[in-house]
């Protein structure tokens, strides 16, 4: 069959109101073509997921906000960690107490580990557990970040030592780090983070 040019149009136009709203709102984006999961680091010595109460008799009521972050998935597994909307940093009525984001300490194995090779042998090894950086606000109030996931370290946001706040300014482009899991099992992968927060 033979076909010809005429045959075949592309109307570029009926795509443009999707242009337009990824312009507008990138997370569709995200929300699209990720899978979005969510781990808690722990607080207080607590295990993950448990809300922390203070001891402090004036505060005995007050409940420690988790430090969520969130696991987004790529079509070839790839997992971007960062920071989820419901973390303190990214809280404005939380924020007014704990400061602002003035410094992003990634860890010194994060910083010096090896990145190359096409099977990455030589890159760092994660653990859900492994601390990737601390995040300091101007109240002296201090966040780790955790890998959240098994795998090996692809890639840290190194824009974050030189803007720091880009961390809580813009989620998405404040990453923490991409790490490659060390299976393509999704149950495995998210074995430490929950669906939905």
């Amino acid at each position: 069959m033979d076909v010809t040019s005429t045959q075949i149009t592309y109307d570029i136009s009926a795509y443009a109101q999707l242009d337009e709203q990824l312009r507008i709102k990138p997370e569709l984006y995200l929300d699209r073509y990720f899978v979005q999961q969510f781990f808690a680091c722990a607080i207080a010595g607590k295990r993950k997921h448990e809300e922390a109460e203070s001891t402090d008799a004036e505060t005995k009521d007050e409940v420690i906000p988790r430090e969520w972050q969130y696991v987004r998935m790529a079509p070839n597994k790839l997992c971007v960690i960062g920071l989820a909307s419901s973390h303190p940093l990214l809280d404005p009525e939380l924020r007014k107490h704990i400061g602002n984001v003035i410094k992003v300490e990634f860890a010194d194995n994060v910083k010096n580990s090896v990145i190359k090779g096409k099977r990455k042998k030589q890159s760092l090894r994660l653990m859900p557990s492994t601390k990737l950086c601390t995040i300091h606000t101007s109240d002296g109030k201090e966040y780790v970040v955790r890998a959240a996931v098994k795998g090996v370290l692809m890639e840290w946001n190194a824009r974050l030592e030189t803007d720091p706040t880009l961390v809580s300014r813009c989620p998405e482009q404040g990453f923490v780090a991409i790490i490659k899991p060390s299976t393509d099992d999704n149950q495995k992968i998210f074995s430490d983070c929950v669906p939905a927060i």
